[in-house]
């Protein structure tokens, strides 16, 4: 921009700097404005355009994109079903404003406005921002064929982000390609276990608080495996009060099952403290890969802690964690429950004994009416569960906090998650490097969520409590604001029916609105500690304040939150995202990965030149003549190299000799069939769908329209049973 010289830092920029400035063209002056607000790390719109009488533009101006104020119409509307969208337009008045002058024949810039009313993004945040977000057609041409060929948008976003060197170097977001696409279509290795050592050291020397333990066996061959980061390491700092671990299969071709440790973070998004490869699934296996991941995190027990019920899980809990609040996932429970009782709604009766809270003697009570009730009184597997009780019933747990779940779905979901990118035919190291290919997608939601958060903010005065409602707005993360504001909104059908004031504290007797036969709760506020509790548990066991509590705080007139129901593992600044770069986590030396690297450095350049190939003939034959020479020219270049490049980049790193690939091992789970019998069960018959729950053909319990509608009563029944 030869007639824009400013010869300034953009960031220092005012507007006696820019009033005056010439620009050749109107593109011109839009790239420059698009350029500084990227630098500075604020989004761009087009304001408004003026027109002479013969359509030719005179004047152009754009604005910040927090510029103005929503419509009231999209907020106060009575019908809205959905969250509304995240409060953008605050009333910025930054803008830029440029004017054609008839004499000079250039633009002039008439109006500059530097000063803004919010914060602005950072580096790792300016990729987010949506005027600076575009899929070039080059990438959106390719992406057409990648789509055509049969792989999936997922996949072909996870190339972009390889041959770009990180998600913040694509240019888009995944939204972004999928919205493309969408517009589009609505227009028209073998290597041995010594690598796999290579590539933990190499994330060792690129992550200092990377930490990995591995044993072998007789034959000094790798049995187990355990790993973790620095910011897997840093979130269990933080996060780890509550630990879920479980077990997958079909990871890679050794057929080690596949360990994962997760938790939840204080966006209440998974977060993964630790992964481990395992050669059996026996109690000393589990009582390594827990004596490692206890190492690993400075011998920090979890608060609590949730499995599937596995008998070796079960023993070596039992062994290294004593102290340990320990549940069996309800699912596994109810699943176990339709195979060892075979009397119809015993499964329900069960439910309601693991959802619902109880007294001790109640619960015994109700217990023994069930096994009278279904004749289980004898039944072996129902004797050992209520053995184990307080594993599994609210009434033993209540007041436990484990991640606001009773079931492992939160490992269960995030092995589906690595599914994505992990299969059975990956050499180790390979399942190592998915793994952390996993893992960086899951944190980079997590950044997404972490600068939504902090660019934008949701909309306030929803309740009749807005100014408890603006301080956890201001504290919370977003979606834990939205659970604290869901309470906030249901305490309104809650009224305190009496009131005791004692020497130093306040006793609320809470009962919900028409409802007298429902259950009291009694709300207790200590005036000196500034304190707040429910005899409900909901803060201990969903980790947010209940209800009852609101109803209470506006019945005492209550404008500041009390202390102890504000938890620090909720708040939006109780960790700094960690800022290491999406290429760290690719970064490995073997030189099979270096070459796919310069591959993708370049890939980006050979899809544009591709991409003016195919405008015109003319174009694609003077595009082959410069390719043939330039091929002509760096086959050459190769020759001469020779064996020179082979050096290149030759790291040292600490080689873990002897050390061989482990033996396939068979994990649990149905066996494979021969083939005899997959021929003779092809040939019989195909029987009738029937669904166990409705009786009916034509579906499964899975997709099953009763047992949704039951599932959903039975959520709001146990909200209910907080009440």
């Amino acid at each position: 921009m030869e007639s824009a010289n400013i010869g300034k830092d953009p960031s220092d920029l005012l507007e006696e700097d820019m009033v005056g400035v010439e620009f050749k063209s109107v593109e011109e002056a839009e790239s420059f404005y698009h350029i500084y607000s990227k630098i500075i790390g604020f989004s761009v719109r087009k304001n408004q355009c003026r027109k002479n009488q013969a359509g030719i533009v005179t004047t152009r101006s754009w604005c910040c994109s927090n510029e103005g104020f929503r419509r009231t119409k999209y907020i106060k509307n009575p019908n809205r079903v959905r969250e509304p969208r995240s409060e953008i337009r605050i009333g910025c008045r930054s803008m830029f404003r440029v004017c054609y002058s008839k004499i000079t024949k250039l633009w002039v810039v008439k109006e500059f406005r530097a000063n803004h009313n919010h914060c602005m993004a950072t580096d790792m945040q300016k990729h987010f921002l949506r005027s600076h977000r575009k899929i070039s057609a080059a990438e959106l041409e390719q992406a057409k064929l990648l789509k055509e060929a049969g792989m999936k948008t997922s996949e072909i976003w996870n190339l972009f982000v390889h041959q770009n060197g990180g998600w913040d170097k694509v240019g888009c977001t995944k939204k972004d390609l999928y919205n493309s696409l969408a517009a589009g279509r609505r227009g028209v290795d073998d290597l041995d276990a010594n690598t796999t050592f290579t590539f933990l050291q190499s994330k060792l020397d690129i992550d200092p608080e990377f930490f990995y333990a591995y044993m072998v066996d007789e034959e000094s061959r790798l049995t187990h495996l355990f790993w973790a980061d620095g910011a897997s390491r840093f979130d269990y700092e933080l996060f780890g009060d509550s630990l879920v671990f479980d077990s997958t299969y079909k990871t890679n071709r050794c057929q080690m099952p596949l360990v994962v440790l997760v938790g939840s973070n204080n966006h209440g998004m998974t977060c993964v403290f630790g992964f481990a490869l395992i050669q059996n699934e026996t109690a000393e296996t589990y009582t390594w890969v827990l004596q490692k991941f206890l190492e690993c995190m400075k011998d920090k027990l979890p608060e609590t802690i949730l499995t599937d019920g596995c008998r070796s899980m079960n023993k070596a809990i039992e062994d290294l964690m004593p102290s340990v609040v320990h549940r069996t996932c309800s699912w596994h429970i109810l699943n176990n429950a339709i195979k060892h009782v075979h009397e119809e709604g015993f499964v329900g009766e069960l439910r309601n004994l693991i959802k619902r809270y109880y007294s001790v003697d109640e619960f015994d009570l109700r217990w023994n009416k069930m096994l009278l009730d279904y004749n289980a009184e004898n039944n072996e597997w129902a004797k050992a569960l209520y053995s184990s009780r307080h594993q599994w019933a609210d009434t033993h747990l209540r007041g436990s906090y484990f991640g606001g779940s009773t079931a492992t779905n939160r490992c269960e979901s995030m092995n589906a998650f690595l599914k994505r990118f992990l299969d059975e035919k990956l050499p180790l190291w390979r399942a190592l490097q998915h793994c952390e290919h996993g893992l960086a997608a899951l944190r980079y939601g997590e950044l997404g969520k972490h600068a939504a958060d902090k660019l934008s903010t949701p909309v306030l005065k929803r309740t009749s409590m807005s100014e408890i409602e603006e301080q956890f707005a201001s504290i919370y993360t977003r979606n834990m604001f939205l659970e604290v504001r869901n309470q906030i909104t249901r305490s309104e059908k809650y009224n305190v029916i009496r009131h005791h004031k004692l020497k130093a504290s306040y006793i609320c007797t809470i009962e919900k609105y028409l409802l007298k036969d429902h259950p009291k709760r009694k709300v207790t506020f200590k005036r000196i500690e500034r304190e707040m509790s429910c005899d409900c548990y909901w803060l201990e066991t969903k980790g947010i304040p209940c209800r009852h509590v609101f109803a209470a705080m506006k019945h005492l007139h209550l404008s500041d939150i009390p202390r102890n129901i504000i938890k620090n593992r909720w708040l939006k600044e109780c960790k700094d995202i960690y800022l290491s770069s999406p290429d760290a986590q690719r970064r490995f030396v073997n030189p099979d990965m270096i070459s796919s690297k310069r591959y993708g450095g370049i890939n980006s350049q050979a899809n544009l030149f591709l991409y003016y190939c195919k405008k015109s003939p003319k174009v694609q034959q003077r595009g082959m003549e410069l390719m043939s020479t330039l091929l002509v020219e760096m086959q050459k270049m190769v020759e001469d190299v020779g064996e020179e490049e082979k050096t290149i980049n030759g790291a040292v790193h600490e080689v873990h000799d002897g050390i061989k690939e482990p033996h396939p091992v068979a994990t649990k789970g149905r066996p494979p069939q021969s083939k005899s019998s997959q021929q003779n069960s092809s040939q019989k018959s195909a029987k009738a769908r029937i669904c166990r729950v409705c009786k009916k053909s034509g579906h499964d319990y899975r997709n099953c329209k009763v047992r949704k509608r039951k599932c959903e009563e039975s959520m709001e029944e146990d909200d209910d049973d907080f009440e």
